[in-house]
């Protein structure tokens, strides 16, 4: 076929397009397509793949509130600090109201407790076993798990910016129970998470950029009773003591 030939039949493939409508289904295509692009990459941008020594992303007055918090000696303001901490887990709104108010109860008097030595700190152990257990009774693979390490370097990370809140200075391998939460919530962040997409085509629309354990929770919970989400609560908050 000359190159004439060539396209003279592509304007008729072109002209026969139009009639049949193709062209605005290309369009519409390719615009379905840029939307997907842009999702993506803002999704890789609010969500970059991280190890468990640099701290998540979290809004700056977030970051703020809570070491301030931390400070609080008086009843109110321990819990303040405990209900935020509280409302951080993922799932626990799913529990009820009536609930998240009875565990943010106990987080307070626990972190009461603790700081007037009343009651023994949480080691990091029993930070990474409560982790663990949560995905054992959910079913999570397991590659979504925590170890000591993890524990120390999610200390670790937050270390500079929250002193008030991360006590390893003054405690080592012990924690506040209130800082055993957010270490706790902060894995549940970080565990699993790979540093290269999930395939080789790339991640999901669902799952990009989202923390492989909160997907696997959401999914147990969207799954199960109230009855049966408090009961991993309350077997999370006896592992460490609260």
């Amino acid at each position: 076929m000359t190159r004439k030939e060539f396209q003279s039949n592509f304007r008729l493939d072109i002209k026969a397009d139009q009639h049949y409508g193709y062209p605005d289904f290309w369009r519409q295509s390719l615009d379905g397509l840029k939307i997907l692009v842009v999702a993506l990459f803002i999704s890789s941008a609010l969500f970059p793949a991280r190890s468990l020594s640099q701290a998540p992303a979290r809004p700056p007055n977030l970051i703020e509130t809570l070491n301030k918090e931390a400070r609080a000696t008086d009843p109110a303001g321990i819990r303040n600090y405990s209900q935020d901490l509280i409302h951080l887990l993922p799932g626990v709104r799913s529990a009820g109201a009536a609930y998240t108010d009875s565990l943010t109860d106990r987080l307070a008097t626990a972190e009461t407790m603790a700081r007037h030595g009343n009651r023994k700190l949480i080691s990091e152990i029993e930070i990474a076993k409560a982790v663990n257990d949560l995905m054992r009774q959910t079913g999570a693979p397991a590659s979504l798990k925590a170890d000591l390490n993890s524990v120390e370097q999610a200390r670790n990370g937050w270390e500079k910016q929250m002193p008030a809140l991360i006590s390893r200075e003054k405690n080592g391998t012990y924690c506040y129970p209130g800082e055993s939460v957010y270490i706790l919530e902060t894995l549940i962040e970080n565990v699993g998470r790979l540093p290269t997409p999930l395939s080789s085509s790339g991640p999901s629309v669902f799952g990009a950029g989202m923390p492989p354990t909160r997907v696997h929770l959401m999914q147990y919970y969207a799954s199960h009773s109230r009855t049966d989400i408090i009961r991993l609560f309350n077997d999370m908050a006896k592992t460490m003591g609260i």
